[in-house]
């Protein structure tokens, strides 16, 4: 039975449990995730897809509310979180769990877990629990066919990237989060390349790389029946490119140098794979 302030004790632990449905929902959700919408009290979603009020039903999920309405289309990014993370606080005055759905994976790109994750140890009676799904991360990593760990890789959201002037390695992979909301803190999903500044991605990536080095634009299957989109590029005509980048767009950048090798620790490596 759902549990009520009405019939709770005062002093009863609240619990939001942040479930990461992944990137192809509903095939990337954990077995912990489903759990989760089958024992909350209430589940809570903003990102839809086709179908998802009768999945989550058929998950035995007990009360279902759908808050995408607080994400507002050409809304202030921050002020559209900030709506949700209020809707969730007030749900847990109301129901012992919460058990809030977002897409990918909790801790990349969603400003909010962490926020939640603060308020709790701040708050007493409030426990936050987050649930990983599968990742753009991961799915990036596939649909270009890059090991993130064989030459090394920086990950940056664009805006930070600039706001912080962040020096790049060009030994490095660069992969680049949101770049189709360069220099703009508002949302627009429906045609992005209108308010995008990526003139200025463009010219700061420029301070490392050669106008003709690549570029992919990488947008990971998030529907039924749709594959991955990989779109190559020159780095020089990267402004000129806007419409290719969609709001789930994600930018990479290959290594356009090598390493100078450590002679003395590859020796010491080799060293290790001969017959004891």
């Amino acid at each position: 039975m759902t549990s009520t302030a009405h019939d709770r004790p005062a002093n009863a632990t609240r619990r939001i449990i942040v479930v990461g449905t992944g990137m192809l929902s509903p095939r990337d959700i954990t077995a912990a995730g489903a759990e989760a919408i089958r024992s909350a009290d209430v589940v809570v979603y903003s990102a839809t897809w086709p179908g998802i009020k009768q999945w989550l039903s058929s998950l035995g999920g007990r009360q279902i509310m759908d808050i995408s309405h607080l994400y507002r289309l050409n809304g202030v990014d921050s002020d559209n979180y900030d709506a949700i993370l209020h809707s969730l606080l007030d749900l847990t005055r109301e129901h012992e769990s919460v058990a809030y759905l977002v897409p990918g994976t909790p801790h990349l790109g969603v400003s909010n877990t962490s926020t939640l994750m603060q308020i709790a140890r701040d708050t007493a009676g409030l426990e936050i629990e987050v649930i990983p799904g599968v990742s753009s991360f991961d799915t990036i990593a596939a649909d270009l066919d890059v090991d993130y760990l064989s030459r090394g890789t920086t990950v940056i959201d664009s805006n930070r990237l600039l706001m912080y002037r962040v020096k790049l390695d060009p030994t490095l992979g660069v992969l680049i989060y949101h770049p189709a909301s360069v220099g703009n803190a508002r949302v627009d999903y429906e045609a992005p390349w209108k308010s995008n500044n990526l003139i200025l991605l463009q010219d700061y990536l420029l301070n490392t790389f050669e106008a003709q080095h690549p570029y992919y634009a990488v947008l990971s299957a998030s529907a039924p029946g749709r594959s991955a989109e990989v779109t190559r590029g020159e780095l020089g005509r990267l402004a000129t490119d806007a419409q290719v980048f969609q709001y789930g767009s994600s930018l990479y950048l290959p290594p356009s140098s090598d390493f100078d090798l450590d002679d003395e620790f590859v020796r010491r490596l080799a060293q290790t794979m001969a017959p004891s």
